[in-house]
């Protein structure tokens, strides 16, 4: 089904569902048919996914934990000195914040050690390795980095220093001597703690020193701190990150913890809930603007301190930084896609875009940005500090760029991440190699791929059937994220009753489907359009929470002009699909020759084999002109 929009050229509608698969169950009917296309057996396995079953001893499933916990708690009790080596993006800051917090609070005296993005780069090193020495420190606890740092954990070991490695990267083939790992890959294979991020791993931790303990990990701020981490970090929504977050997210409202407390308020999300969204797109981003321009170490200081006169300080400078940031960002957003644009036009299946003064902390930000515009794998080099270059990629969804990574390994001198976001170090006279070379392994795993950008409804729905019920329903599919989405549907035929323009490129409107009406938003559009326009619609359905009021909103992804008759596109060949003037069905192929909704009557002309085709024809089309969801 083709689109109007630039950058959507298509809608891939979903295929028509057995009604045997749809139980006569809880969850609202249309509900019901999307778990049912994203493989839930909603016999068998709805109940559980509603309400996700208590996860098994953690011990069970990390064999090291025990050990690394035991250490870990002998510190505290001796009142050792524990260094918290984390990282410098949201997942890092809150592991870090997390497990500080809670040593404090048992006896313990931890330090928190971040890296510097410009100075040092990504993870554990030897420069602070050789520090935490100096201050005669025996225990280290990596959070969300260390499993590649090969050197460091060889200098820990010749300082005779304790090394728990808690990450969630990927392990290296080369063989790691430490006191302890615990990484979910260890996990055994069906581990519904096999998709935690570093926070998730340092949360599975803090819960085993505080049972040991006999200490409520609520009286910390760390089932706040793992929502924080989790979702920041585009962890899959799977096992026990979405168990876990299903119980801790109401408790950020009122959480204890100032800072937080502080950063909630300043963003005027104070006294509703916090959603997902909020914390992906409203409290992240700010938790990440320090590590990316500043100084991590002022991010660390807010979530911890408890002094209201600091965190008035720490807050103010900390959205400066995030001011700052966005304005860095658009800076070089702006360069880099001109720079993009004859990339693109040259035929270049994977971006590679280069300039010595473009700030370090922004270029994951601006490939993610990038990828939006063109649909491409994109990877954003700059200078650092140290002489020598750094690159942030970031992927389309088609191309595992940590894979890319290790082919490339020969040109790089560090590299690391995941399949979706990576980073590496290289020299200056191996960026136009690297760039050669990764275009191609892009053109060869494109081979059979379609670039074009698309979006994927799961449903249709009428106006007159969104309602706050089914608004409470649909929440309990979620949290909602990477491996557990949102749903999308889609609605025909929607008049624009009223319609105003927002700052920049947002549009707010009122419209109808002939159901009911209700408003919708637009965000970041040049679709133009006027009032009694029709449209089509494929969206997000959300709460606006405005002045303590709230009210269910539509929050549009694509807008397409409505026509009586739409393309639908089968086995490659394209048929013509619209609605008869008693509201059958007409299809029309590239020949010519039609089928209607009546089959019946026509049946005899028909083979056995044309009359399956064409009932499979006919239901697609129900789907795509609205008449079935």
């Amino acid at each position: 089904m083709t689109t109007d929009n630039n950058q959507i050229k298509k809608w891939i509608l979903p295929k028509p569902i057995n009604h045997k698969e749809i139980e006569n169950c809880k969850i609202n009917f249309t509900l019901q048919k999307v778990l049912s296309r994203r493989g839930l057996d909603l016999k068998n396995e709805l109940e559980g996914y509603l309400a996700p079953s208590d996860l098994p001893q953690p011990e069970d499933h990390f064999n090291e934990l025990c050990k690394a916990t035991e250490r870990i708690i002998d510190a505290c009790k001796k009142h050792e000195k524990i260094a918290i080596c984390g990282d410098y993006d949201a997942d890092g800051i809150t592991s870090t914040v997390l497990l500080v917090e809670l040593l404090s609070m048992l006896g313990g005296n931890p330090i928190a050690y971040i890296p510097s993005r410009q100075d040092d780069g990504y993870g554990l090193n030897t420069k602070m390795i050789n520090e935490i020495h100096s201050k005669e420190i025996k225990l280290i606890i990596t959070v969300d980095n260390g499993i590649s740092a090969l050197n460091a954990i060889n200098r820990s070991n010749e300082f005779g220093i304790d090394l728990i490695i808690t990450d969630h990267h990927k392990i290296p083939n080369n063989k790691i001597e430490v006191f302890a790992i615990i990484h979910p890959e260890q996990a055994p294979i069906n581990s519904p703690y096999k998709y935690l991020a570093g926070v998730g791993i340092a949360y599975i931790l803090a819960m085993n020193i505080c049972q040991k303990f006999d200490f409520d990990i609520k009286e910390s701020s760390a089932n706040v701190l793992f929502c924080l981490g989790t979702i920041a970090d585009m962890a899959p929504l799977k096992g026990a990150n979405r168990k876990l977050l299903k119980e801790c997210l109401p408790e950020i409202r009122t959480t204890n913890n100032i800072g937080i407390k502080s950063i909630i308020k300043k963003l005027s999300i104070d006294g509703i809930e916090i959603t997902p969204e909020d914390i992906a797109f409203k409290i992240a981003p700010l938790i990440n603007a320090v590590g990316r321009i500043g100084d991590p170490k002022l991010i660390i200081a807010l979530l911890l301190n408890k002094s209201e006169e600091s965190i008035n300080k720490h807050i103010k400078e900390c959205f400066a930084l995030n001011k700052e940031r966005k304005r860095v960002t658009t800076l070089i957003e702006n360069e880099a896609l001109a720079i993009a644009q004859s990339e693109f036009s040259n035929g270049r299946k994977f971006l590679v875009l280069t300039n010595s003064q473009w700030h370090i902390g922004v270029i994951g930000i601006v490939a993610a940005r990038m990828v939006e515009k063109f649909n491409l794998p994109t990877a954003i080099i700059s200078l650092g500090n140290d002489g020598l270059f750094r690159g942030s990629i970031r992927s389309n969804n088609l191309l595992k760029v940590n894979q890319v990574l290790v082919e490339c390994n020969d040109l790089l001198i560090a590299h690391g991440g995941h399949a979706a976001a990576a980073g590496f170090t290289i020299k200056e006279e191996n960026i136009a190699k690297l760039k050669v070379r990764i275009n191609n392994i892009a053109i060869r795993e494109f081979k059979n791929c379609d670039l074009d950008k698309c979006i994927k409804p799961e449903a249709y729905l009428k106006f007159g059937d969104i309602n706050l019920d089914f608004y409470r329903q649909l929440m309990l599919m979620g949290p909602f994220g990477i491996m557990n989405k949102a749903p999308i549907f889609w609605t025909r035929k929607c008049k624009v009753i009223d319609i105003f323009k927002l700052r920049t490129n947002h549009l707010k409107m009122t419209l109808n489907d002939g159901s009911g009406t209700i408003e919708a938003i637009k965000w970041n559009t040049t679709k133009q359009l006027k009032y009694n326009d029709l449209i089509d619609i494929a969206f997000y359905i959300e709460i606006n929470q405005w002045k303590g009021k709230e009210k269910i909103q539509l929050n549009l992804i694509d807008i397409k002009n409505y026509t009586s008759a739409i393309d639908l596109k089968i086995h490659n060949k394209r048929y013509k699909c619209e609605l008869t003037k008693n509201m059958g069905i007409l299809i029309t192929n590239e020949e010519g020759q039609f089928i209607s909704s009546g089959l019946s009557k026509h049946s005899q002309k028909l083979s056995k084999h044309q009359e399956v085709f064409a009932k499979k024809i006919l239901s697609f089309a129900e789907i795509a002109l609205g008449k079935s969801s």
